[in-house]
């Protein structure tokens, strides 16, 4: 039998007063609470039946407002096995392509051609080839610069960490570029890092890449092929992204969460993570702070 209950989960960048919003949701909203969870001092599970989804703007609304997260997702789906997460302004402050062609000396609104690529305002291809172009006849050593300056999001290494030790599996992809991807996924322990790939010549850049993650829906075809090959259900996938290349996987996985995300993941994509770090993935997963392993 279906069990119709839904789980809501909130992380507070502070610590929440759970019986004030508990009694807010039964007085303002009408809502049976059938059970809470403490996850840490500002993370709490609770349970609930299932509501409409005009009710759950309503809330979500009412909650970014005190600049809590928060997520809805079945109780019955909210077991995954794998994590899907992209790189560039996810697990990484950095754009890092972006960073590339700076450092190379180009002057051109790099910024602002991705920007527009994440908006989903021009083809991701089109925006690749563009920048890679730029890079044309550059020493390779350029990429050391960029690892130099590669900030991690908090939490970032926390949540791959906890998510192996929990049997997970976990893959970094992303429409950046090895060996930057590869130095990112390894530094936090992902057991797989799918990217693009620039071509060089004589220890510089040609200008040219090899499109692995470079087409539009790159990370849906990805998505399809690992669960397929691990003969693993997409509702059993968590995705998290900020880009409008991210889409494809994290409207067709059991949970799709946005990551301080552009406008139009946000319009697209219900679960948003908008006021605290990575480590609320594992909050929205149902895992307490204890079992975190820590940075």
């Amino acid at each position: 039998m279906i069990n119709k209950d839904q789980v809501l989960t909130i992380v507070g960048t502070e610590s929440i007063a759970i019986e004030q919003i508990s009694k807010q949701l039964v007085e303002n909203y009408n809502i049976n609470i059938i059970s809470t969870k403490q996850l840490s001092n500002n993370a709490y599970d609770v349970v609930i039946p299932s509501i409409e989804q005009d009710k759950i703007k309503e809330l979500r609304k009412v909650f970014f407002q005190q600049t809590i997260d928060c997520c809805f997702q079945s109780i019955d789906n909210r077991e995954k096995k794998i994590l899907l997460s992209d790189m560039d302004a996810t697990i990484i402050e950095n754009e890092t392509l972006d960073d590339l062609v700076k450092i190379s000396g180009v002057t051109a609104n790099i910024d602002e051609t991705s920007r527009l690529a994440m908006e989903g305002k021009i083809d991701i291809r089109t925006t690749l080839s563009l920048r890679v172009n730029f890079l044309k006849n550059k020493p390779k050593s350029l990429i050391d610069q960029v690892l130099v300056g590669i900030k991690f999001h908090p939490g970032s290494k926390t949540l791959v960490q906890t998510l192996n030790a929990k049997g997970y599996i976990t893959s970094l992809i992303t429409g950046g570029f090895a060996p930057i991807s590869t130095f990112v996924g390894n530094k936090l322990g992902f057991h797989n890092i799918v990217s693009n790939e620039f071509k060089f010549e004589n220890d510089k850049f040609t200008g040219e890449y090899i499109p692995i993650t470079g087409e539009k829906n790159s990370k849906l075809n990805y998505l399809n092929q690992l669960t397929a090959e691990k003969n693993i259900d997409k509702s059993q996938v968590v995705a998290v992204g900020d880009g409008a290349n991210d889409l494809g996987m994290l409207t067709n996985v059991g949970l799709g969460l946005g990551y301080h995300a552009h406008e139009i993941v946000k319009e697209q994509v219900d679960n948003q993570i908008l006021f605290n770090d990575l480590t609320t993935i594992l909050y929205y997963l149902g895992f307490r702070q204890e079992e975190f392993i820590l940075d």
